[in-house]
């Protein structure tokens, strides 16, 4: 998913950018505005599933973005920023569907909080009525048993937050917040984890050259097989294979 986060003092947006690990809540990219303008602009291109915004900017205020969403039908849901003497301002912008407020200064803790309310009333897609359905009511560590077990044995399939959210019925950020809390471990960390195994095993128990590896767990572009297998196992695909070789040859 994608983030806005818009304020005319751009320490201010940088600040709430690194202000928590927004992977954690399904967001893979985060954009920063100095300004309404820049902010609009992105709206209009990338159409961000959430917006956390500066209430008052100069020329185009947080309060016009919410009026020029809610104009174009943008699904965007917006946290709006305000100082204590603004909150009557920020009130208004309900009239806009804005999902939450937050006053100045902005703490961790209060971010946090506000997140996982418009996760929970806006991101969790009703449950569907199907054989393998996961009910949000039961144990959460079923529900990350399953989605393990889903990845194992399709590690050579697309495995994206969207496609794992509607494999389960959840929105991926709402995913993505329940396997970090239950393993404490990032879901696309985990992804990478399985298949770099799977790569070893394919080295170790065939003759598949390494792009063929690659390709049969789903990577496309061997740096980029080569740089995540050497971060999991120290050397490249091709380093390991000779390794496991040798050693097989001292036995």
């Amino acid at each position: 998913m994608k983030l806005l986060i818009a304020d005319d003092e751009l320490y201010m947006a940088e600040y709430i950018q690194k202000l928590v690990d927004w992977r954690d809540y399904g967001f893979d990219k985060v954009f920063v505005a100095n300004g309404g303008s820049m902010a609009r602009d992105i709206l209009q291109e990338f159409v961000p599933e959430l917006l956390i915004t500066d209430i008052k900017m100069p020329r185009i205020s947080g309060l016009d973005l919410s009026a020029f969403i809610d104009e174009k039908k943008y699904p965007t849901k917006v946290i709006i920023i305000s100082g204590y003497s603004d909150f009557g301002y920020a009130r208004q912008a309900l009239h806009y569907g804005v999902s939450e407020y937050l006053v100045k200064p902005v703490l961790k803790g209060d971010l946090v909080e506000t997140l996982e309310r418009i996760l929970q009333k806006n991101f969790v897609l009703e449950e569907k009525k199907e054989k393998d359905k996961i009910c949000l009511a039961g144990d959460k560590s079923a529900l990350i048993s399953y989605v393990k077990n889903y990845i194992y044995e399709n590690f050579d399939q697309n495995l994206s937050l969207d496609v794992l959210g509607e494999v389960v019925h959840l929105h991926p950020a709402y995913l993505s917040k329940i396997f970090k809390e239950v393993t404490n471990m990032n879901l696309s960390a985990y992804i990478t984890d399985i298949r770099m195994q799977k790569a070893a095993e394919l080295l170790e128990q065939t003759e598949l050259k390494v792009h063929e590896v690659m390709e049969l767990i789903g990577y496309r572009k061997s740096q980029y097989f080569s740089r995540l297998f050497k971060e999991r196992f120290g050397v490249t695909p091709v380093e390991y294979r000779r390794t496991v070789k040798k050693d097989l040859s001292n036995v």
